[in-house]
């Protein structure tokens, strides 16, 4: 059942500053369940309208109180919509705790990758291979050089990966690393298992690959390693 929820912006009266400006707050309500929260900045009591939940006027420090406005609520409905897609109902606590990132653990990319290859280390030779081992180490590796070299960051949340990271990663293999077709199959089934993991256990609750379909049958891993011409199952670059 969807819940009943509405973003109010409004100044908090009687917290007047210095310079006269008000604070601003952001009002969450969610099935009759009330939280704030302040969107730390102040806004000239003059500016500001009730009825519209903006700043009035077309002045340059109107259009920065909007744009912070527009992005709040951007964010919180984005935060909303993530909620019910993972838990299945929204309060206005955890609305406001996900917004703020209060308890919430950031779950990274790298971070899963690396967890994953010290795991899988401590089987390497027994029910694992030392080839596909050091296909993880490589595929981690070359992920770790594309993120600041594409995106200008050390790591991505798993929930900011979509098909277009995965373009952007398959277009860095064969342009920046030089690898071959199958080679970069290869790796992208591998990074593909990486997100499977985060899919499985709730980490992720969306396929960034769905958009690329295959029309080859599921392979471990390991099968996918040998030098083989396989059909790519996702987007062209």
């Amino acid at each position: 059942m969807r819940s009943t929820f509405k973003v109010l912006f409004y100044v908090k009266k009687g917290s007047e500053k210095p310079n006269g400006n008000l604070p601003l707050m952001c009002r969450l309500t969610v099935d009759g369940e009330i939280k704030q929260f302040s969107c730390k900045m102040d806004v000239p009591l003059r500016l500001w309208d009730v009825k519209n939940n903006r700043a009035s006027g077309k002045s340059v420090e109107a259009q920065r109180i909007n744009l912070a406005v527009d992005k709040i609520r951007v964010e919180v409905n984005r935060r909303y919509q993530e909620l019910m897609q993972t838990d299945g109902y929204v309060t206005a606590a955890k609305l406001k705790d996900a917004y703020l990132g209060i308890g919430v653990k950031q779950e990274t990319l790298l971070k899963l990758f690396e967890l994953h290859n010290a795991e899988f280390a401590k089987k390497v030779g027994h029910s694992r291979a030392q080839g596909t081992f050091r296909c993880y180490q490589t595929v981690c590796s070359h992920i770790r050089e594309f993120l600041p070299h594409t995106y200008k960051r050390e790591d991505i949340p798993l929930k900011e990966l979509n098909l277009t990271f995965i373009n952007d990663f398959e277009y860095f293999l064969r342009t920046e690393k030089k690898c071959r077709t199958n080679t970069v199959w290869g790796y992208m089934i591998v990074l593909k298992h990486i997100v499977s993991i985060a899919r499985n256990d709730g980490r992720l609750p969306f396929n960034p690959f769905l958009q690329g379909t295959s029309t080859r049958p599921k392979a471990s891993i390991e099968a996918t390693l040998p030098k083989r011409r396989y059909r790519r199952s996702w987007t062209h670059r």
